[in-house]
């Protein structure tokens, strides 16, 4: 799966990870991620619907770099309100996409409490 379909789909005790406050997420990766775990849970908080089905979402807020960075309400989360300029909304729509299209497993770790990402780059 991607990685916005691990964020929006896997829930621990119906709840999201992110908001699991007895669990940790870790990555398993060899390129890094542009943003933390965390902050792609803000950013996909502010533009999807957990739980929802591809169809009642726009996944173009996932998938389309030039979508993004025209509609997205970047005074939503805290870490994209700093960005005023259209450059810097362009590089990080175009991080963001490659974040959340990466391909991974998942794994929940019920002995360690860890939400696993395993990146499969």
């Amino acid at each position: 799966m991607k990685l916005y379909q691990g964020l929006t789909q896997v829930t621990l005790n119906t709840e999201m990870a992110d908001d699991s406050p007895n669990y940790t997420i870790t990555t398993q990766l060899t390129a890094p991620l542009h943003y933390t775990p965390s902050e792609l849970y803000h950013y996909i908080d502010a533009v999807l619907r957990a739980g929802s089905r591809h169809d009642e979402n726009n996944l173009r807020f996932v998938t389309d770099a030039a979508f993004i960075a025209e509609n997205y309400d970047f005074d939503k989360v805290a870490f994209t309100a700093k960005l005023t300029d259209f450059e810097d909304k362009m590089a990080f729509a175009r991080n963001i996409v490659a974040d959340l299209n990466r391909h991974i497993s998942i794994n929940i770790d019920l002995d360690k409490h860890e939400y696993q990402l395993i990146f499969v780059d």
